[in-house]
């Protein structure tokens, strides 16, 4: 049994069925809840696109064309194709498992990583045909390389709204105060820069 994003993770990886198509306001959502004034950032798809008929699903674009590289209350790091930061990762299942214990995709299916924290949790969508159509690629995620993929069957805008607003979800960002933010990349290289500056000076 496939479970939307807001519910708690008990899956059933077999005969999955497409996932809803993106709601644009997930992102101007997650635009109001994180007081996100950046503009626009058009990304750089080669990329991400280097294989054929690989395409980014639109909800993955239209979130890091808003945002850019960066982190969701510094703990959820967002991937950009081309980003020196944090780039768009792409790798084999390699035979890892499904909740479920069967193994993930097929034999050339492949993750995509679109986002990751530093506890090591890994968010993917899952390729298991580069021709089909991107918007039918699941949210898999994972809290480190041995524990095995969770689907999601939603997408990654809808996603990342939950982690920071619903508390029941299983990776969730959720505040008391429903206070959030997005850093970008080039924010937290300055503020790292400062700091280092303030407290390691260089002789």
């Amino acid at each position: 049994m496939s479970v939307p994003c807001g519910s708690l993770p008990v899956v059933d990886s077999a005969a999955h069925p497409a996932v809803e198509p993106v709601r644009p306001s997930f992102v101007e959502e997650l635009v109001a809840l994180t007081a996100w004034q950046g503009e626009r950032r058009p990304i750089d798809r080669a990329p991400a696109e280097q294989e054929p008929g690989l395409r980014l699903p639109r909800d993955c674009e239209r979130l890091v064309e808003t945002f850019g590289g960066g982190s969701f209350d510094d703990a959820l790091d967002l991937h950009v194709p081309g980003s020196p930061h944090a780039a768009l990762g792409e790798f084999a299942t390699d035979g890892s498992e499904s909740a479920d214990g069967a193994v993930l995709g097929g034999p050339t299916s492949r993750l995509l990583e679109w986002a990751s924290t530093s506890a090591g949790h890994s968010f993917c969508r899952l390729v298991e045909d580069p021709d089909q159509d991107p918007d039918r690629w699941a949210v898999h995620a994972r809290a480190d390389s041995f524990d095995p993929w969770v689907r999601f069957d939603c997408p990654a805008t809808e996603f990342v709204h939950r982690m920071l607003g619903d508390p029941r979800h299983p990776y969730s960002l959720a505040t008391r105060d429903g206070t959030h933010w997005f850093r970008s990349a080039e924010e937290a290289a300055r503020a790292w820069e400062e700091f280092r500056d303030d407290y390691c000076p260089r002789p």
